[in-house]
């Protein structure tokens, strides 16, 4: 390179970078207004633009938060220690680039929690269940990744979403607690995480009492809730797409996944269909589904 053409590069790194702007000017800028005027009701603008930082936002766009029922958003915006929990678990310390985020990885939010890392061989990313639609924003105390999706603060631990009767999953927490595995969905500082494919209480109701006798006996009950149990974590994002098999915690058996040839939504061994998905929990997700799983070793007492 000649000495000119160095001269002229080092320019225009320097232009670019006073032309670089704060984090929330950054947002403004970057179809992400929706999100900003909730930084400024949570208080959070002077940390996020005048805060030493630098920090990593997973920020939803406009269209995100459009996909929020008017009622539900206006709920959380009108409880101001709810509104500034959920905007912290989009943003994390530190500056966090393309080459740290592999499958597997995960990012802990400033509010303790931890938000996983999906990269797929598409060079699709994703956050939890959002999809990353433009990554790596610089500004001038961090870095933005542009989202499709709200993210949920995780509701608790698995075992805790079991047993939040609003979900109607009671009857798989017992089952859960038959097997004696209680402290297995309970976790919040460990290293493993679980996804549940979760049967609803009508979905036990459907079964005839005689099979519900004889699966919560010890060994049934944790062959029945490991057949359930994927280790790993995957949203509703990783369900999409091609048919294949999800391994389980209940060792030599899997699930079989398919697709509606009419809708496209997944299907769960070709009958259960997912009611209710990517309810986040400290330790995995879990996902609501309308018909119990049975393995192989269990089919024959099905009533």
């Amino acid at each position: 390179m000649t000495p000119f053409g160095l001269v002229f590069m080092c320019l225009g790194l320097v232009a670019r970078g006073l032309a670089l702007q704060n984090l929330v000017e950054t947002l403004k800028a970057n179809n992400a207004t929706t999100l900003v005027s909730l930084i400024d009701q949570a208080g959070l603008t002077n940390t996020l633009a005048l805060g030493d930082g630098p920090f990593t936002i997973l920020a939803p766009t406009d269209a995100a938060f459009a996909k929020i029922p008017a009622a539900d958003l206006q709920s959380v915006t009108g409880d101001v220690k709810a509104l500034t929990n959920i905007l912290l678990y989009h943003v994390s310390n530190g500056e966090t680039f393309l080459w740290d985020l592999k499958t597997g990885r995960f990012l802990t939010s400033l509010n303790g929690h931890m938000v996983r890392v999906y990269s797929t061989a598409g060079h699709h990313l994703y956050f939890n269940n959002a999809e990353a639609i433009k990554t790596e924003i610089q500004a001038t105390n961090g870095v933005i990744y542009l989202i499709d999706e709200v993210l949920d603060v995780p509701e608790g631990t698995i075992l805790q979403i079991l047993k939040n009767p609003a979900y109607n999953l009671t009857q798989f927490a017992q089952l859960v607690h038959a097997a004696r595995e209680d402290a297995i969905f309970n976790t919040s500082g460990g290293s493993q995480r679980l996804t549940v494919f979760v049967p609803n209480n009508d979905a036990f109701g459907a079964l005839s009492p005689d099979f519900l006798h004889t699966a919560s006996t010890y060994i049934n009950a944790r062959n029945l809730a490991d057949y359930h149990t994927h280790v790993g974590t995957m949203h509703a994002s990783s369900l999409s797409g091609k048919d294949g098999h999800i391994t389980t915690k209940y060792s030599g058996h899997q699930i079989t996944l398919t697709h509606d040839q009419g809708s496209g939504e997944p299907l769960l061994n070709k009958l259960a269909r997912f009611t209710l998905t990517d309810i986040e929990a400290e330790d995995g997700v879990v996902h609501v589904i309308s018909h119990v799983l049975i393995p192989s070793s269990l089919a024959p007492i099905v009533g």
